[in-house]
């Protein structure tokens, strides 16, 4: 009996044995194939980083690259500015020597048509007057008018001091006067005395036409009273820009004592002045 006993036990042993053996064979196949999946993902993972590895290097090479393009870039940059500055710097004195040279040009053809009388010079002796101190002035030379067509090339004045003067030209327009021109013009004079100042570009006149000086500051232009005949008025600030239109009343029915102050204008007209 015990034999059979111990024969049945070492049996069904045996047999579980045998079915745990299986189980772990099974198992450890999982686990082989399982370690061949994660080889090849880690494979798979090491190849990708080997690439990515490999475009960060070529774009560090490239980037260095760059780096050395716009070195020399800005090389040839700092080539180029320094020579249109150069370039820029001689433009400017060619053309400051170029108005320096106009302008005396201009300055000696005045002086010569002035002294051949072949320039008009029109308006009041340029002389020392009684009368000086007034500020914020417009001096409208109603005596004298354009005498015919032609153009003015500046104006004259006995100027007392520096300051600045807006010369205007007014042209009749029915009743009422229109500006055509408005030039700003700043007089420097370190000593009272006749000055001739030259306009960049000429007005171009008609017959007619009549010539305003405002102050905006003091009149540095004397006069003497009860002799002459200018209009003019007290303004804080220039009502007559370009393009303004003014009242004849304005100009013609002023209630003043007559003015002669020392300003002219010059230039050459059709018809001469002293040909009238």
């Amino acid at each position: 009996m015990k034999q059979i006993f111990l024969l049945i036990f070492t049996a069904l042993f045996a047999v579980g044995c045998a079915a745990n053996c299986e189980n772990i064979k099974m198992e450890l196949n999982t686990c082989k194939t399982s370690l061949a999946d994660q080889d090849f993902v880690i494979k798979k993972q090491e190849s990708a980083l080997r690439q990515k590895e490999q475009t960060i290097a070529e774009q560090q090479e490239t980037i260095q690259q760059m780096g050395v393009d716009i070195a020399e870039l800005n090389r040839q940059l700092t080539i180029a500015t320094t020579e249109k500055g150069r370039y820029d710097e001689r433009i400017r004195d060619i053309a400051g020597s170029v108005r320096e040279f106009i302008k005396n040009q201009m300055r000696e053809n005045r002086n010569f048509l002035t002294n051949i009388a072949l320039e008009d010079f029109i308006g009041n002796e340029l002389i020392e007057r009684a009368n000086s101190g007034d500020e914020s002035l417009i001096v409208i030379n109603v005596a004298h008018p354009v005498p015919s067509g032609g153009q003015i090339n500046g104006i004259g004045g006995y100027f007392t001091g520096s300051g600045d003067v807006i010369v205007k030209l007014l042209r009749p327009v029915g009743n009422d006067y229109l500006v055509v021109y408005n030039k700003p013009v700043q007089v420097k004079a370190e000593a009272p005395g006749e000055q001739y100042i030259d306009f960049d570009s000429p007005f171009i006149v008609k017959k007619g036409d009549i010539l305003a000086y405002y102050f905006p500051g003091p009149v540095i232009v004397p006069y003497d009273v009860n002799i002459g005949i200018n209009t003019y008025a007290k303004i804080r600030s220039d009502h007559y820009g370009h393009g303004s239109r003014v009242a004849a009343d304005n100009i013609w029915g002023k209630e003043t004592l007559n003015r002669k102050y020392s300003l002219n204008y010059y230039g050459i007209f059709y018809t001469r002045v002293d040909e009238e």
